[in-house]
């Protein structure tokens, strides 16, 4: 969605979660929680590290990431994630476990192999792509893109990987059998204890309306279209 309507959304939710904890303090936390989806981070006035703890309690996981009865050690993650034989900084591990236990559609690539490929898919992303592990291992996450993918979006995303920021996006992107879908599309480094990134984990949403940014776009081209062959 356009910035400017986004920024609108994302200061109703404020508001209405504002209203919500000072009229029902006790119920507030529990019914945030339940009215909590995927879809709302777009909706979030915070980063994507804080927004996924929120999506981790639906899957009944505790404030820390950890399961409702934790172990004093941490919980194993999948092969990839961490690099090798590195140990990611605490508040990105509980983005890991939390992504992982909530089952959300991600995945993780590795920078430092050649073109960055990803090295662990989720169930979630193969379900929502249609493509099967072996086609996704190794390789470099661009082969979502399409012919009607935004470049301008791209590079958005490729500039955020290189000065390791956490990156949003709303972009066309194709499942396997061809199927064009909007992706609301959130990018993040991981980094280990000196503070290196070892990983970027890329979370994907599918977005059922087109967002408004594009709709205007491709009416303006329409125009120019029509003036040119009148």
């Amino acid at each position: 969605p356009h910035p400017s309507q986004l920024a609108g959304l994302r200061e109703v939710n404020t508001n209405l979660r504002k209203l919500i904890r000072s009229e029902l303090p006790q119920q507030a936390t529990e019914i945030l929680t339940q009215c909590m989806t995927q879809e709302s981070l777009l909706l979030m006035d915070t980063d994507m590290k804080e927004a996924t703890s929120l999506i981790s309690k639906q899957a009944g996981l505790d404030e820390d990431g950890g399961p409702a009865d934790p172990s004093t050690e941490r919980q194993g993650l999948p092969e990839g994630i961490g690099g090798h034989s590195h140990v990611l900084t605490e508040p990105d591990y509980r983005l890991m476990l939390n992504l992982v236990q909530a089952q959300q559609n991600f995945t993780v690539s590795d920078p430092s192999l050649p073109d960055n490929p990803i090295v662990y898919a989720s169930e979630g992303f193969l379900k929502l792509t249609g493509y099967t592990r072996e086609q996704v291992i190794g390789r470099n996450c661009r082969f979502l893109q399409g012919p009607k993918t935004d470049q301008k979006m791209v590079d958005h995303i490729r500039d955020g990987v290189k000065d390791g920021k956490d990156t949003s996006v709303c972009l066309l992107n194709y499942k396997a059998d061809g199927t064009p879908f909007w992706n609301q599309f959130f990018v993040a480094a991981l980094r280990d204890a000196n503070g290196n990134i070892v990983n970027f984990v890329g979370v994907q949403c599918e977005v059922n309306q087109v967002p408004l940014e594009i709709m205007r776009e491709s009416a303006k081209q329409m125009a120019v279209w029509d003036i040119n062959n009148a």
